[in-house]
């Protein structure tokens, strides 16, 4: 994630100038520290869906397009697909034990941190401008607090993820469009007051 991290600072000086008077309506933060793990598991066959739950310490989502917590994030990207976020640091470790707990199931378990990077975007804007580049239908009667879904944003294809208290949405995107989608995010913003920290 350092290229990202790099990059950030030259976007520093391209949002400076769209912070409200008023104060920011939107917040944009590069999430560091995350580690992804892609996993692909037959649920028909076997006991690999228990088996995961018990190396994970929490169950993997069955429902379509939700997500679980606890100590990780498990969002659900299809009948028999999930992406696990967690702390960078744990992901290498957890991706091995996952690998042996389920060394006979019709399993596979893939390290993908190096290909993606995670944007929180937080305020009472958030949706107003996710919207703007969004195909899917934000209103939180139909995408609401819990769910996830793959989607595309601003010409990129991202996991978003709407906060268990609806307090913001986590995007997830492939690190070759981060910075992409970072400006065209502070540029979409720019009318609200946008405010994007830098570490």
């Amino acid at each position: 994630m350092s290229e990202t991290i790099e990059r950030r600072h030259g976007l520093e000086a391209f949002v400076a100038a769209t912070e409200s008077v008023g104060g920011a309506r939107v917040e944009i933060d590069v999430l560091t520290g995350r580690g992804f793990l892609n996993l692909r598991l037959d649920p028909r066959k076997g006991n690999g869906l228990e088996t995961a739950a018990r190396a994970l310490n929490q169950p993997l989502p069955l429902t379509a397009n939700t997500f679980t917590t606890g100590e990780h994030r498990v969002y659900w990207c299809g009948p028999d697909e999930w992406l696990i976020e967690t702390d960078e640091e744990r992901a290498t470790r957890l991706g091995s034990d996952l690998a042996k707990a389920l060394a006979d199931c019709h399993a596979a378990i893939n390290d993908v941190s190096s290909g993606h990077v995670a944007l929180g975007i937080a305020g009472e804007d958030a949706r107003t401008v996710l919207a703007k580049g969004c195909t899917l239908d934000l209103d939180p009667r139909e995408f609401g607090p819990g769910q996830c879904a793959r989607t595309g944003l601003a010409k990129a294809t991202v996991l978003l993820a709407v906060a268990d208290d609806a307090a913001g949405y986590t995007v997830i995107v492939a690190r070759s469009f981060a910075d992409y989608l970072c400006r065209w995010l502070a540029n979409a913003a720019r009318p609200h007051g946008v405010r994007f920290p830098v570490p």
